[in-house]
């Protein structure tokens, strides 16, 4: 009679392991699923922020040929305008000057950290057109940013050696930085038109479930 009950408990005893083993497995399996989820949903909303500050803003990213860019300030803080970007707005005012810059220079390699992660956690070309994107509108910035070091330059450059404003421009360089600036443009409308003729924004929303 003993021995039978000692079977019988040692079977209960390896089939309650076993339930647990299971449950333990399903929640590990739940929350991995839930932190995948998080991020998505976390990546995903930094990215539409970007797309949503383009599309307000693209009408201000046309610039005139052969002129020099004034108002570069004012875009670049357009360009920035949501909670995720304000703390790099200030830098526009006092480029090169701490604390600023450094904050600057913070967001801008997350902003690169956030393309590779896209290009992890969501699957299939869509991903990867949709990093893509955030790498283009972060050397965007950057380069709006150089070109204001640059007019700070350019108007040093005039005040300091009586220079016209056309021959201030050509000792700094001006040109190349505009082309730059514009190449830049370019390159994230560009990469924008894939995403709307892609219909990649859908394409990711739905990769984001939590099943």
């Amino acid at each position: 009679m003993l021995k039978d009950w000692n079977f019988w408990l040692s079977i209960v005893t390896v089939v309650a392991a076993v339930i647990a083993l299971m449950q333990t497995k399903q929640q590990i399996k739940l929350s991995n699923k839930q932190h995948l989820f998080d991020k998505r949903v976390e990546q995903y909303l930094i990215a539409k922020g970007l797309i949503q500050l383009y599309e307000n803003n693209d009408t201000i990213l046309v610039f005139k040929e052969n002129e020099p860019i004034l108002s570069i300030d004012f875009i670049f803080m357009q360009m920035t305008n949501n909670t995720y970007m304000e703390q790099m707005v200030d830098v526009i005012s006092h480029p090169l000057e701490e604390p600023y810059h450094k904050k600057f220079l913070i967001r801008l390699e997350e902003l690169k950290e956030i393309s590779t992660k896209i290009k992890f956690i969501f699957s299939g070309k869509e991903a990867i057109l949709l990093g893509d994107y955030i790498l283009h509108y972060q050397e965007l910035l950057f380069k709006m940013y150089q070109y204001q070091i640059l007019l700070g330059k350019l108007k040093d450059a005039s005040q300091e050696f009586r220079l016209t404003i056309e021959k201030a421009r050509e000792t700094v360089g001006e040109n190349q930085y505009r082309e730059e600036l514009q190449k830049a443009v370019d390159n994230l409308k560009q990469a924008y038109d894939v995403l709307k003729k892609g219909k990649v924004e859908e394409k990711i929303e739905q990769q984001i479930t939590l099943r």
